[in-house]
């Protein structure tokens, strides 16, 4: 009997097994392959996420970059400190991609923020001349319920609604613009609050500016700096152009008053003669007070050349400083004497003048103030630099004290512009001594 013969029919129980065990193991595998799909699910999610993030990187270093780049080339040229503050206005609200934005500054007390620039229709706004109602008054600073102007940390504000620390007024204005949300970011540099950058965003959703509060974030960091730098150098420039204002006021000084203080003293000295002497005495003492005031004249006019020099040619100081001793000699009220000691050399052209200027200076106070008879300068060359000194011997004074005169401050102000030593020695009863060391090297022998 075969095997076929002896197995009876299939057990309906033993079916339902096969059956069961089939649907158990598809099972497993869509459960196997629901799997696979949420893990790659996740995966593009996560992948997604890193290319958001990557691309929210790019676009925070090239915003970063553009800004700084295009806010060195405006301090490049010397744009006007608002012409500037205004690129950077704009520069941050494109960059954000937002419909318009505001530039606010404290108060000195930091208790009040004051609209600076709007930036509205494509153009920069001067916040006195401004629609906004701020324009009109000053806002509250420091955050928190009242107001919209947090000192750490930026802040979003959707203007469908009335917003807590903003005026009605202002949501208004802002809300009839098409805005309806707001980014404000402080700026800060340090531990010092610069100001704020208000952003303004025609979406109903403030999450879209709220995702990019990063890059906001690290734009206005960037406008700080831009801000800080710009200042500084506005600073710069207004030092500058003090600097000059000195120099105008020292040369005129030394040209114009100095002269005039040679023709009163001849023209003092002529009148004695008339009255002692006669009038040969008296001419000539007119001929030394014309010729101090065609000195005085050709000096001022050289001072005037130099407000817009081209190029300055190398002077020799001895020989100017000879002139000055001649001319001092020919008042007759005067003994002035002149020395040289050493190799003479040529000096840096403003180091030349500022040391003549400063040997005008101490025999004009000589004639003024010492009652001197005698006032000696010598020059010494010497491989260590360069000496100027002037002595007299007049009443003296005390160089401790505050003197309120232009002629000290104007030669120490000489001294520091040509990176000179000066020392002023004097006592009561024995005289000055005024000595300029300038350690520059020689630009040439002659």
């Amino acid at each position: 009997m075969t095997t076929s013969q002896i197995r009876g029919p299939a057990s309906p129980i033993a079916d339902a097994g096969i059956v069961m065990h089939e649907l158990q193991h598809a099972k497993r595998k869509r459960a196997a392959a629901e799997e696979r799909a949420w893990r790659l699910q996740q995966a593009n999610v996560l992948l997604e996420q890193e290319v958001t993030q990557r691309r929210l990187a790019e676009e925070l270093a090239r915003g970063q970059s553009e800004m700084l780049i295009h806010s060195l080339e405006m301090l490049a040229v010397g744009a006007n400190l608002d012409v500037f503050l205004g690129h950077v206005l704009k520069a941050t609200v494109d960059q954000m991609g937002a419909v318009g934005g505001t530039l606010w500054f404290p108060e000195d007390d930091g208790g009040a923020a004051r609209l600076h620039l709007e930036y509205i229709d494509g153009a920069i706004v001067d916040g006195t001349v401004s629609r906004h109602p701020a324009a009109r008054r000053k806002l509250p600073a420091g955050g928190g319920p009242r107001s919209t102007f947090p000192d750490e940390r930026a802040e979003t504000y959707t203007l469908l609604h009335e917003v807590a620390g903003m005026p009605e007024e202002n949501r208004a204005y802002i809300a009839s613009l098409g805005v309806h949300a707001l980014l404000t970011v402080p700026m800060k540099f340090g531990g010092e609050l610069v100001g704020w950058i208000c952003l303004r965003s025609n979406r109903p959703d403030p999450k879209e500016m709220h995702r990019k509060l990063r890059i906001a974030e690290a734009l206005a960091g960037q406008a700080t700096l831009a801000i800080q730098m710009a200042r500084l150098n506005e600073r710069i420039r207004q030092a500058a152009l003090h600097e000059e204002r000195n120099r105008i006021a020292r040369d005129i000084h030394d040209t114009i008053a100095q002269a005039l203080t040679g023709v009163v003293v001849n023209l003092e000295a002529a009148t004695r003669a008339l009255r002692k002497d006669g009038t040969d005495s008296a001419l000539t003492h007119i001929d030394h007070a014309r010729e101090l005031a065609q000195t005085g004249l050709q000096e001022a006019r050289t001072s005037v050349r130099a407000l817009r020099p081209d190029t300055q040619e190398p002077v020799e100081l001895a020989p100017l400083i000879e002139g000055l001793v001649r001319r001092t000699g020919t008042t007759g009220t005067l003994n002035a004497r002149f020395a040289v000691t050493g190799e003479p050399r040529l000096l840096p052209p403003h180091v030349t003048v500022e040391l003549w200027r400063i040997a005008q200076e101490a025999i004009t106070n000589v004639m003024r103030h010492a009652h001197a008879g005698e006032v000696t300068l010598r020059l010494v060359y010497d491989p260590a630099g360069v000496a100027l000194t002037i002595a007299d011997d007049g009443v003296g004074f005390d160089a401790e004290a505050r003197h309120e005169g232009f002629g000290l401050l104007g030669m120490r102000e000489r001294a520091r512009s040509a990176e000179a030593v000066l020392t002023i020695r004097s006592e009561r009863g024995r005289g000055t001594v005024v000595h300029a060391f300038v350690s520059a090297p020689a630009e040439g022998r002659t």
